[in-house]
């Protein structure tokens, strides 16, 4: 008589070999680097049952609820993880040379529908990078963060850290989402195969510049790495210019086909030989999510000058 079946194994870098480290994103954001240890905890209600006749042990014992808990300490602190962690703070600053932000609250409201988002546990390489493959990424429907502990901590002898637990609640599915269950907290793996549909990951990403070239004497087309359209509908005055030789030149007119921004500027602007570098305002362009994400704009982004 054999002494047991074998367990499955699996390739996971998630659950592979004796040390193992984590990148956290939610809601579509990289949260940064970790300056502690990541746990995942079950956090359940056990009820004992007793019967007189079996004594004072618990002849049976029932799970009567259960939720996760990750538990992560972030060292990499900057406004956006304050903003996206602590409900009630808020930031209205887009300029990246600069910083603002207002600490206001919310109470009396539910966390469930006011905060929770889709969240991920990624494993990572040696080389300190996620893993990208679905079998690495551990995904979460909904997560509700808590900070813990300190909301900023200063210390000549003591490292930054932002502590923040991860309430993972237990989602139930739409119908025809699942043809086998009806809920989960989360997953890894592929989706498909697990018959359950796939974590919302919203695209936050704001558009950023790819290439840039002079097409003509009058034209510069600039390639983005999405699809983008003009904020507010129309191109704006002043939101985009050419240094050529150390001379601003503002663009007059502006189109955009898919990823692809042209820009029209008056006769001769351009030459042979001429150093054209581009800026273009974080106030010009927007991707085309449906919440769109507004480009940060560009500084001086060398242009090629094939004229």
């Amino acid at each position: 008589m054999g002494l047991g079946g074998v367990l499955a194994t699996g390739n996971s870098k998630l659950f592979e070999g004796p040390l193992g480290v984590v990148q956290i994103f939610y809601k579509g954001y990289n949260l940064g680097k970790t300056t502690a240890d990541s746990n995942l905890t079950p956090d359940q209600d056990i009820k004992d049952i007793v019967f007189q006749q079996d004594g004072t042990k618990p002849a049976d014992n029932v799970r009567t609820g259960i939720e996760f808990i990750l538990a992560a300490t972030f060292g990499e602190i900057k406004t956006g993880l304050l903003v996206e962690m602590m409900k009630g703070i808020t930031s209205e600053n887009t300029d990246p040379n600069s910083d603002s932000g207002t600490i206001g609250r919310s109470i009396y409201q539910s966390m469930r529908n006011t905060e929770a988002g889709a969240l991920k546990i990624a494993a990572v390489d040696g080389n300190g990078i996620a893993y990208e493959s679905d079998e690495n990424i551990m995904c979460w429907y909904e997560a509700i963060p808590i900070i813990e502990g300190d909301l900023m901590n200063w210390g000549a002898d003591s490292q930054r850290n932002f502590p923040v637990s991860f309430k993972l609640k237990f989602h139930i599915f739409k119908a025809g989402e699942s043809s086998s269950k009806f809920g989960a907290f989360g997953y890894w793996g592929d989706p498909i195969e697990e018959d359950v549909p796939a974590v919302d990951w919203p695209d936050v990403q704001a558009p950023t510049i790819v290439s840039s070239a002079v097409a003509s004497t009058t034209v510069i087309t600039s390639v983005f790495n999405k699809d983008v359209v003009f904020q507010g509908g129309s191109f704006g005055s002043g939101t985009a210019m050419a240094d050529v030789d150390g001379v601003m030149k503002l663009a007059a007119s502006a189109s955009i086909s898919g990823k692809t921004l042209t820009l029209n500027f008056s006769g001769g602007t351009f030459s042979s030989g001429n150093i054209v570098k581009l800026s273009i305002s974080d106030k010009c362009i927007q991707d085309t999510e449906t919440v769109p994400n507004e480009c940060e704009g560009v500084y001086n982004y060398l242009t090629n000058n094939p004229l």
